[in-house]
Order: C-alpha cells, then structure tokens, then sequence
C-alpha cells in the first residue's frame, strides 16, 4: 500500500497592522494631550493662572515688562489682513479673528487702561481692514488710549486700522501709506487661443463674468468698476481725514497710493513720532496718566480638540510647477485695501 503523504494545513495569520496602527494613532492622540496640557500649563503659569475669555476664546495674560493693577495690552496685526482661514494645518483662525477677539478682549477688562497696536501688514481686504478700523475705534470711544506702533510695514489696509489710534508711532525705517484701492485680474484671451484652449461661458445678464480672464473689459463694465473704486477709496480718504485731521490740499499730498519712510510720513503728518516698541509703549502709559502699568500680551489658550481643528489637506505643499487647472478655477476678484505687485 503506498504511503499517504502528510497533510499541511496552513492557518491564515491575522494580520497585526491594524493592531499597530492602533497603538500609533492612541499614542499619537495621548501626545497631543500631555502637549496641549504642558503649553497650556507654562502659559498660565507665567502669568500665575490668570486666563480671560472673549467670545469663545479664551487667552492667558503673559507680562512683557512692568508691574501694577493697571495694564496695556500688545496686539499685534501682522500679516495680510484677513477673515479667511489660515492656510497651515497650525493656523487655523484668520489674522482677522485674531485681532478682533484681542481688541474685544481688552475692551471688556477694565484694568486695561491702553492698547498698544504692533502692525506690520501691507492691507488686506476692504471689509476685513474696515472691520478691524471700527474695533480699533470703538476701543479708543471707550475711552481706553490706543497707540498704534508700525514696524516694518503698515501700508493701505495696515494703515486704515491704525487711523482712530491716539498715537502712531513709526520705525525710522517703516514704509507706510499706500492710500488707495485696487482690484487685479489677469487676461489670458492671447494665450489661451494660442495653445488651443477657448473659453465656452453661458451666463445670463450681460455683466455676469466681470473680469473673466479670458475676455477684455467693456467700456460699461470699466465704467462700473471705477464707480466701485471711486466710492471705496473716498471711504479711505474719509477714514484718514478723521482720524489724522487731513483736509485739502494735505490730504491729497498723501493720497494716490504713494508710500513714504517713516520720516517722510512724520513730515506728512500721517503719523506723530518716530521711535521703537518701547516708545510706543512709554506713550501708551503717559497718555492713560499711568506711572507704572503692567505691559501684557493675550496668549491663546488652545484645548485638546483645537489641535485637531485644522484640515489636512492644508499640512500638504501644492506641488511645484505650472498648473493649468488652477488658472482655469473660478476665482472671485476682490476690492482690496493692499500694496500689491
């Protein structure tokens, strides 16, 4: 009888990936946590655990210099102003929101006696520049003094927010001004009918696609948009006349986008001084009658689901190179208070 040969059976192993990927995503979500904890913790600590709230935000008080009841608050408007979202996967609130919680945060503490505003910004959005000016303003109403403390650049929209200020102070070497409005486009109608590629638009209302890339401006349509511009750059100019008390002849010098250094703005009087930070923050204290104050900045004071708010898709760089897809995607033209190229 012939031998049998023996019989193997082999046994499917489970796979342990799913088993791992568990383990990293758990020790990954308890990092977070002892991470968010242990900021939160040195924050609060250095300012012995005093904390305020604003809207939904909560912020840590962090003492720069000086001591006493009395305080002034650093809030800076840095950057591009914005109510968009940020564009990292860290930056989650618009410079924007930033800034208004800040402002509203020191408004709503009666301790805080003045605001000193650190700006470096080339302008933003019309509205975001507008919203961020009526802040600033409803702070000074209130009767708190506001000091406006311009780096290295504080033009168009980083100017506007600054004019209900009491105070500005310019760096010898800011480039401010830039009084103005500008709305950009591009026109590809050449290129795209060289490389093939034509434009199909069914619209309805003749105006609808307004600076398409792909056609020429009507004369109307030109027309309308100076109106536009017109009415948002008489706002500026309303905007400057208040809050530096330019008329005439001394408005219109500064007028028409032209930017100026610091010293060529003091001679324009578009701002009061020249100095530094400390400058700042020395007028700040003698303008609300303080002999000594306690100088603070609002640090965020971030939860363990704030990590976690932000997408993914905005950790990951575009990819390099020309991208065709992206000239093609509908863009909103926007009114903007920016010195731009």
């Amino acid at each position: 009888m012939p031998e049998i040969p023996p019989v193997y059976v082999v046994k499917n192993k489970k796979s342990v990936w799913p088993k791992v990927l568990a383990g990293v995503l758990f020790l990954s979500l308890a990092g977070a946590l002892l991470v968010s904890l242990i900021a939160n913790a040195v924050l609060i600590g250095q300012r012995g655990g005093e904390a305020v709230r604003s809207g939904q935000d909560r912020f840590s008080e962090i003492v720069v210099e000086g001591e006493g009841p009395e305080k002034i608050v650093l809030i800076p408007i840095r950057g591009l102003i914005t109510f968009s979202e940020g564009q990292s996967f860290w930056e989650r609130e618009s410079m924007g929101k930033q800034a208004v919680e800040r402002l509203r945060a020191a408004g709503e503490d009666p301790a805080v006696k003045g605001v000193v505003l650190l700006i470096d910004s080339p302008g933003g959005g019309i509205t975001a520049s507008d919203i961020i000016y009526h802040r600033v303003k409803e702070l000074a109403e209130s009767g708190k003094v506001v000091v406006a403390a311009f780096e290295d650049l504080a033009a168009s929209g980083g100017y506007y927010v600054a004019c209900p200020a009491d105070w500005i102070v310019a760096h010898p070497t800011t480039i401010t001004g830039s009084i103005g409005v500008i709305i950009q486009t591009l026109n590809l109608e050449g290129l795209m009918g060289k490389i093939g590629i034509r434009d199909v638009t069914i619209k309805r209302g003749e105006e609808k696609d307004i600076l398409s890339p792909f056609r020429d401006l009507t004369a109307a349509e030109r027309e309308m948009l100076e109106g536009v511009i017109d009415e948002m750059y008489r706002r500026f100019l309303a905007v400057v006349s208040d809050g530096r008390h330019l008329e005439g002849d001394r408005l219109e010098a500064v007028a028409g986008g032209a930017i100026f250094t610091g010293t060529q703005a003091l001679a324009n009087d578009l701002v009061d001084e020249i100095g530094y930070r400390e400058t700042a923050i020395a007028r700040a204290r003698e303008l609300a009658g303080l002999e000594e104050a306690t100088v603070i900045e609002y640090r965020r004071v971030y939860s363990f689901f704030d990590l976690f708010r932000g997408r993914l898709d905005r950790a990951l760089p575009p990819a390099a190179g020309f991208d065709l897809q992206s000239l093609l995607k509908p863009s909103t033209p926007r009114l903007l208070y920016l010195w731009t190229l």
